[in-house]
């Protein structure tokens, strides 16, 4: 963050009269409503600035102690002061709640220094109430309880900038700087994750033992222990090595570890065990080609990505604790956009088991006239807003077709939704979103 595009930016605020909502939307990222003027803080030490994106999907939602205060204190407050200190990249907001029996005071610090970048929050006394980052170091003690001692002025070194003529364009222009900056190394990050996963998932398939394989085998045991079976009165136990003739007359030679009627008993078993292993093999070819499928309609969603929050959505940087993972993780896929769930059937058996297992006030989704994964999106009693929506159609259109091109969504609530057999279903009531698959 440059210091002059800060104090014109400073300037530009002071004609806001309230802080209509401020809340923190990702680790280091801050939404902030200034009246109706809505702007992005973000706060990463690498690469700091403030920004307009009307694209951004919530998807995490913060309860820290640091979130409770910046709520109870600044969320529809009045503005009392906006500067920048000089010689300081900091934007101080001072602001007044009022309650009905007194008025709280509350200094906002948005600290753009880079290696100690930070936000703090403060009383009318100075002290601290919470912090983004709690920070000991030789030049102060950012702690709960203690005075904030204000950063000194520095010699700020920068080469001159224009004044900026449209805010809303040099916001938006912001955005796509940061965005392009961490969007080409995040997404070639996760698609890293993903062709690792791709890559054990063939290995695994092309270790998968073939049926036919498996079944001749099994037909050559079985066919061996019809040989022993049939000449078992005319062989002594201690006999371990010799010719028989098949039903044809052809010779079959034999050596045996055990006698020939515990190999004969072992020929059927191992034949017997060959057939299922062929059964299961089929399943087992079936569920790991599943699998890749659904990871390689992952890569296009990651590739087709145009931000970093969902890539984040898409595949979080953080796994889902073994308590917390999806039940059905086999065949079901789920998405977290702040308090909603997506999720979308991977199989047939994932698409009858979200259909059984959502309520009525869920939205279903599902492609108009062609078959389709199942979408459900269960949303905690929240409304459905148009950026969950286009985001659900893309999941169905994505984990449903190969092909680009326009597809039409239909989706309603649940109880529009009435089974006729496995996943085949009638519904009404219902709206269409237009899809576009790259």
């Amino acid at each position: 963050m440059k210091y002059q595009h800060l104090i014109q930016i400073c300037e530009f605020l002071q004609k806001f009269k309230t802080l209509s909502h401020i809340k923190r939307v990702g680790d280091n990222l801050f939404k902030l409503s200034f009246d109706s003027y809505e702007l992005f803080f973000d706060m990463n030490k690498t690469a700091c600035n403030i920004h307009k994106n009307g694209s951004f999907v919530e998807n995490k939602i913060y309860k820290a102690p640091f979130d409770g205060v910046l709520a109870k204190r600044l969320v529809k407050s009045k503005i009392v002061q906006i500067s920048v200190p000089e010689n300081n990249r900091i934007l101080h907001i001072k602001t007044e709640l009022k309650a009905s029996y007194k008025a709280f005071i509350s200094n906002l610090y948005f600290e753009f220094t880079g290696r100690f970048t930070n936000v703090i929050i403060t009383d009318e006394n100075g002290i601290i109430l919470e912090a983004l980052r709690h920070l000991d170091n030789d030049m102060r003690s950012i702690r709960v309880g203690r005075v904030l001692t204000p950063l000194p002025p520095t010699k700020i070194k920068e080469k001159d900038v224009e004044k900026i003529e449209n805010f809303d364009e040099f916001f938006v222009s912001e955005f796509e700087k940061l965005n392009s900056q961490n969007l080409v190394q995040t997404k070639n990050s996760k698609l890293m994750q993903i062709d690792k996963k791709l890559e054990i998932l063939l290995e695994n398939l092309a270790s998968v033992p073939k049926a036919d394989e498996l079944l001749q085998s099994a037909e050559n045991l079985a066919y061996r222990g019809q040989i022993l079976s049939a000449n078992l009165y005319n062989l002594k136990d201690y006999q371990r090595e010799f010719s028989l003739r098949d039903e044809n007359g052809e010779s079959v030679e034999f050596k045996l570890e055990n006698s020939p009627k515990i190999a004969m008993n072992e020929f059927f078993n191992d034949a017997k065990k060959m057939r299922q292993k062929a059964a299961n093999s089929h399943k087992q070819s079936e569920n790991l080609n599943e699998k890749i499928e659904f990871y390689e309609n992952l890569k296009n969603l990651i590739k087709n990505a145009k931000t970093c929050e969902e890539l984040e959505i898409l595949l979080p940087k953080k796994r889902i604790s073994a308590n917390l993972k999806e039940r059905n993780a086999e065949f079901v896929q789920s998405f977290y956009i702040g308090e909603f769930k997506i999720s979308v059937g991977k199989n047939e058996k994932g698409n009858e088991f979200l259909l059984k297992n959502s309520a009525k006030n869920d939205f279903w989704f599902h492609l108009k006239d062609i078959p389709s994964a199942h979408v459900i999106v269960q949303t905690n009693k929240q409304s459905l807003n148009d950026e969950i929506c286009e985001f659900a159609a893309k999941i169905c259109v994505n984990f449903s077709v190969k092909e680009a091109g326009n597809y039409l969504v239909d989706y309603t609530k649940r109880l529009n939704v009435s089974p006729v057999k496995g996943s085949f279903v009638h519904y009404v009531n219902f709206k269409t979103i237009a899809v576009l698959k790259p």
